[in-house]
């Protein structure tokens, strides 16, 4: 099997955020917002294959051999984070939390009301993001922010990242950012990594109001664990890795006289653009259409 790590930057319209992950996740519905506040999202993820038709894939960050931690911290080197949490478990509160607010709430759209809590806690290095992390199948966090230098963890930036996640759903699929409030939370923030989901694990998005300069990071991981690096036109978690490994097969190719790393699939792909296909069955049911409406009109005449 081999391993790869996908990513790709794009802007980012809070306003007009499009989709996540398909059928796994989606935003909360963005309010209005003044002006066209244009941002940058960083996303990366991850996949396990046998070969270049992908067919086979598990997608999602863990399926590259790296966590979460080791990737924010290669995104965001040497950065003091604040971890958020919303919809928590009570059990699940670290002795370090800071701000935390236990309320009542239907918990994954179930009938009765169960205790949850929020909380917020000051992290730094690998070592501590790994442990409030704590990713077995889902990470116990929502994500992290950079703050700004000589910003304080006080109620106007915590009002702020209640804008953020307070009014997600849990719900199939869930609803956990509102992308209007990103804009709010970058006036007091570097960046802020939101945990998205892949379709079998989580992937990391990075939000910023300047574009991320951490490609050359992302690759020199990926090459040191033997992974390979693959850069996406868009985010991965929307995307198909077999369209992205001819793409990445066609620029090794014209810059290595090695082979390419992924075998290739023992058929051709037969892929062709949903759309495309939709409009060839349209096109389709439009020439029967008429050759039914054409034989009609001849029986007419010859009547």
């Amino acid at each position: 099997m081999v391993r790869a790590l996908g990513y790709s930057q794009n802007t980012f319209d809070p306003a007009n955020p499009g989709r996540l992950c398909r059928g796994r996740e989606r935003w909360i519905e963005p309010f209005d917002l003044e002006g066209e506040p244009t941002l940058y999202r960083l996303v990366v993820s991850g996949a396990e294959f046998s070969d270049d038709s992908a067919a086979d894939a598990r997608r999602g960050l863990g399926h590259s051999g790296f966590d979460i931690a080791s990737i924010v911290t290669t995104l965001l080197p040497r950065r003091d984070l604040v971890a958020f949490v919303e919809d928590g478990h009570p059990a699940d509160i670290p002795d370090e939390a800071e701000g935390v607010e236990l309320y009542t709430g239907h918990r994954g759209g179930g009938r009765s009301e169960e205790l949850m809590v929020r909380w917020f806690q000051h992290v730094s290095g690998l070592t501590a993001l790994r442990q409030v992390v704590e990713e077995d199948e889902a990470p116990h966090v929502l994500g992290f922010a950079a703050l700004q230098p000589g910003v304080e963890l006080d109620e106007d930036v915590r009002q702020r990242f209640f804008l953020l996640t307070g009014m997600g759903s849990l719900d199939s699929p869930p609803a956990r950012f509102q992308p209007a409030a990103l804009p709010d939370v970058l006036e007091v923030a570097k960046a802020v990594v939101l945990l998205h989901r892949d379709k079998h694990g989580p992937v990391v998005a990075v939000y910023t109001r300047e574009p991320l300069e951490a490609e050359a990071r992302l690759r020199e991981l990926a090459q040191e664990a033997g992974t390979l690096p693959v850069r996406f036109a868009i985010p991965p978690m929307l995307a198909r890795w077999d369209r992205a490994l001819a793409e990445a097969r066609e620029a090794w190719m014209a810059s290595s006289d090695e082979e390419f790393p992924v075998p290739a699939a023992p058929e051709p792909s037969t892929w062709e653009p949903r759309r495309g296909r939709r409009r060839g069955r349209d096109r389709a049911g439009l020439s029967e259409e008429a050759s039914r409406l054409e034989r009609r009109a001849r029986s007419g005449d010859e009547e």
